[in-house]
């Protein structure tokens, strides 16, 4: 049973506009950020330190995110942060696949 929690809870990340409307909307604020601070850092650094220097820029959204997902029924607090080391995961292999922008 223990692993299938954690599998349902990302199945529910994968899919957020699923989850609750604050949930979905706080989702594509933490992503809208992650994307913005990555294509910042990315003109002058490394890919990997810029989706790094971006999960760290953007940890206000990603609280607010983390927190109306605690509020769904299906997930708890101890889920939520059991799961966040994956969901920053997937976001900094997210911002690294993105193309360049860049006119070189």
């Amino acid at each position: 049973m223990r692993r299938v929690l954690p599998l349902i809870a990302l199945a529910l990340l994968a899919a957020p506009a699923r989850a609750d409307e604050s949930a979905g909307t706080r989702h594509a604020a933490w992503q809208t950020c992650l994307d913005d601070a990555f294509a910042v850092q990315a003109r002058t650094t490394s890919r990997s330190y810029a989706a790094t220097k971006a999960v760290s820029n953007c940890r206000e959204p990603e609280a607010a995110y983390l927190a109306a997902l605690s509020t769904s029924p299906m997930l708890d607090g101890e889920d939520v942060s059991r799961i966040r080391p994956a969901l920053i995961a997937r976001a900094r292999e997210r911002l690294i696949g993105l193309p360049r922008l860049s006119a070189l």
